[in-house]
């Protein structure tokens, strides 16, 4: 086997050898539950001045030899590449510039060598991935699983090694790490950590620092600077902060785990709850409850309202909130303590294991359930749900910030994610006391989920959409009673879209930017052509979904009641309601509708919605005007079609050719109570129920009397042809004119027609073999011989379309 020199975690610890970390048999036995240690937090312990002395004096002759062992390793290890010091260049530790490319220099190398030590321990910094023989090397570092690449490691992080004084075994020490409210505003770690940090020898007395082994004059007791203020043991080296990282996740993946089975067992109780008489749901499944209960959220934040619950209700229902409270507690100084102990190269006194980091600290995070706290989080469209749990956003950006600093962590940000089955915890995981199973396919490829980084683009999305309308609440001073709550909102905001920049900036130097290549399955020679397609389509979507734009209000169809209310205000709790509805709708759109919101005035809105395939409406773009009124949302929105052939055509029984919009939704037609608008209701049920309920695959039985839906009655068939034809003309042909080159739907034209343009034709052709008007189309005012081809008409229009970029 290939031999290959050692590269030292900690330079002050490079030439004594009993400070270097020793090599032992891993434990074949698994530790037994009296050996873990059990953390008393408030026992203190004296050090008298004597040992306080000689700890500052050595501490500073070991600042003196680190950097002079920091030169000779450098030298040695120059040396020993090239075989010359011709091209020999000295780093000062003190030049962090030097530094960096040294490092950037050494990471280079490591992922270009083949060749790895024999076994994996505190002074190896070679991946896993990369071991001769592995049988892992078929594979890209990016498919293999974290496990796997941590399991080279497990070693350091559980192994007993002898005592540098007496030599007899020293165990690496176990045990519930709590995050004490202390340690989050002081700054210093839980002591119920910082003492899994130290390798107490309890036969001589000899305290050690856990990761490079070397002794400490603390006692054998210490806890660290809570109740230490001279121990530095957390600072000692790379590899004890890899260890301080590793305990942190390890006590998070056991408060988490369990506060995730106790919410299944009260999401369960509440489902086998007898279910209260008279409950049901609108049509098309749009969800209008009537009866209590609401839906289930995780950790008793429902919204849900009883009625008149019991007195035991109500206790338990306080119990519940008292519970969730202390469980946002918990993750928030869990992510507090984690960002404080993860490396900091750009901190004004970073140290060397800030820009030298152990090479597991990646690996300990993707396997943690940090990853899965982060997507949650990330996930949550509810400004108003951000700030009410707003220390926890705020110890989230923290954290985010944190992690893109570091070439390592960053990594679990714009990685693909491994999708985990089933996690014992990473603690128990790492002393195989449990196991981790992960999600696979049919033919056994583990799962991947988007990065969470994909996630946070659209939190950032909604945090600028937000923005864009609380500033001009801001400016005007129209916050009255909800003015701090604005503050408040803008401030969180404004911090979300900065740890973006942050984030951004770190995957530009890794090579990671917007226009980078996925990461993730090329393409196979088997693969549908279709698929990519609809990607990109949906891609595109999602970049175009919401826009605040100048719109021009010359051809708007609520001018007039633009015109009234200029000098009128809305409440600023209604103003802030819709500001933040808008924003939760910039992320929440689906696919195939697109919404344009006016700069200036947010009450002035264009809509424009793709036909759902399948339909009548498949390819063609529906445009809607739609105005908020100042008593929204005790009122609907009021919405208006423009896209009707000049006032000719109706395309759906409740879509009117003058262009109203009949739904029960709205206020237009009339239905069941819970089909009705209700303040609670939103802007976004609306723009889905025309999407779902009125342009579907059989739009005459949307007439009332017609009967029960039947798509292949003659009658359905006829009025759909007629759809097909007018969707051809009015829909589609119609926007593809440079006449809109310059409108507010450029982007969204151009994307639409040009991506899935063979799609469109094909369907067009289909008709067309249906309806021979398809390539005859009657004008109006125009002799038949001169009639529309349509086919021929799109074709045109896709070159013109194409040439607007």
């Amino acid at each position: 086997m290939a031999s290959t020199s050692k590269r030292p975690l900690s330079p002050s610890h490079a030439s004594s050898p009993s400070k270097r970390a020793r090599k032992q048999p891993r434990l074949q036995q698994t530790r037994k539950e009296e050996d873990i240690i059990v953390i008393d937090d408030d026992d203190e312990d004296e050090e008298d001045l004597e040992s306080i002395l000689a700890r500052i004096k050595e501490s500073e002759e070991s600042e003196k030899l680190a950097k002079a062992l920091h030169r000779e390793y450098i030298s040695s290890e120059s040396l020993i590449a090239s075989g010359s010091s011709s091209n020999l260049e000295i780093i000062d530790v003190d030049d962090d510039a030097a530094l960096a490319r040294r490092l950037a220099a050494e990471w280079g190398n490591d992922s270009r060598s083949g060749a790895a030590p024999e076994t994996v321990d505190v002074d190896t910094w070679q991946d896993p991935v990369n071991i001769a023989g592995s049988s892992t090397n078929s594979r890209t570092t990016d498919d293999i699983p974290p496990d796997e690449k941590l399991a080279k490691f497990r070693s350091f992080f559980t192994a007993e090694r002898p005592c540098s004084k007496c030599g007899k075994s020293v165990n690496s020490p176990r045990g519930f790490v709590m995050f004490s409210a202390a340690s989050t505003t002081d700054g210093s770690l839980p002591p119920s950590l910082t003492m899994l940090l130290h390798a107490p020898c309890n036969s001589c007395k000899t305290n050690h620092c856990r990761g490079c082994f070397s002794p400490i004059q603390c006692p054998i007791t210490c806890k660290g600077t809570s109740k230490n203020t001279k121990c530095t043991v957390d600072s000692c080296c790379s590899a004890v902060r890899a260890l301080a990282i590793f305990e942190c996740l390890g006590g998070f993946d056991r408060q988490f785990l369990g506060e995730r089975a106790t919410s299944e067992s009260r999401a369960l109780a509440l489902v086998q709850q007898p279910r209260a008489q008279g409950t049901s749901v609108g049509p098309g499944g749009t969800g209008y409850g009537t009866g209590h209960g609401g839906g289930y959220r995780a950790r008793g934040r429902g919204r849900g309202r009883g009625r008149g619950g019991t007195s035991n209700d109500a206790g338990s229902s306080s119990r519940g909130v008292q519970l969730a409270e202390h469980w946002e507690e918990i993750v928030r100084r869990a992510m507090t303590t984690l960002t404080a102990v993860l490396p900091s190269p750009y901190a004004d006194a970073a140290e060397v294991y800030d820009m030298l980091p152990h090479a597991s600290i990646g690996h300990l995070l993707a396997l943690s359930q940090l990853p899965e706290l982060l997507g949650g989080l990330l996930r949550n469209d509810s400004v108003t749900d951000w700030l009410a749990r707003s220390e926890v956003y705020y110890a989230m950006i923290a954290l985010l910030r944190r992690m893109a600093d570091c070439e390592l962590t960053v990594e679990v940000l714009i990685g693909q994610r491994f999708c985990m089955e089933k996690s014992s915890g990473l603690e128990d995981w790492m002393w195989e006391n449990g196991e981790i199973l992960w999600e696979k396919d049919k033919k056994g490829v583990i799962e991947r989920a988007p990065p969470l980084y994909d996630h946070f683009k659209k939190l950032t999305k909604q945090s600028e959409a937000f923005l864009a309308g609380a500033m001009h609440m801001m400016q005007e001073g129209d916050g009255g009673d909800n003015e701090d709550e604005t503050v408040k909102a803008t401030s969180l905001c404004g911090d979300i879209i900065a740890a973006r920049d942050d984030i951004e900036r770190a995957m530009s130097v890794l090579g990671r930017g917007a226009n980078a290549p996925p990461v993730g399955k090329g393409k196979g020679k088997d693969r549908d052509a279709s698929i990519d397609v609809e990607k990109s389509y949906s891609e595109a979507c999602e970049s175009l979904a919401f826009k605040h734009v100048e719109l021009d209000y010359s051809h708007y169809k609520y001018k007039g009641e633009l015109k009234a209310t200029e000098n009128s205000t809305r409440t600023p709790k209604n103003r802030l309601h819709l500001v933040k509805e808008l924003a939760t709708m910039a992320t929440s759109l689906p696919p195939g509708i697109f919404v344009r919101v006016d700069e200036v005035r947010n009450d002035v809105i264009k809509i424009m919605i793709a036909g759902p395939e399948g339909t009548p409406y498949h390819g063609g773009l529906f445009e809607f005007d739609c105005f908020m009124p100042l008593t929204y949302p005790a009122t609907p929105p009021l919405m208006h079609l423009r896209t009707t052939g000049g006032g000719t055509v109706r395309f759906n029984p409740n879509l009117y050719n003058c262009g109203k919009v009949c739904l029960s939704l709205l206020g237009t037609w009339p239905g069941r109570p819970e089909e009705q608008w209700s303040p609670s209701s939103t802007l976004l049920q609306v723009l889905i129920s025309i999407q779902s309920m009125i342009l579907i695959d059989a739009p005459y039985y949307n007439e009332p009397g017609h009967g029960q839906a039947n798509p292949r009655a003659a009658v359905s068939i006829k009025y759909n042809q007629n759809i097909h034809l007018e969707t051809c003309r009015w829909a589609m042909v119609g926007w593809l004119k440079n006449t809109h080159k310059n409108g507010i739907w450029k982007d969204v034209i151009a994307s639409h027609f040009t991506i899935r343009k063979d799609k469109i034709r094909k369907q067009i052709t289909e008709w067309a073999a249906e309806n021979s008007s398809v390539r005859a189309y009657p004008q109006r005012g125009v002799v038949s011989e001169n009639r529309l081809d349509l086919l021929a008409e799109f074709d045109a229009g896709i070159l013109i379309v194409s040439r607007w970029s």
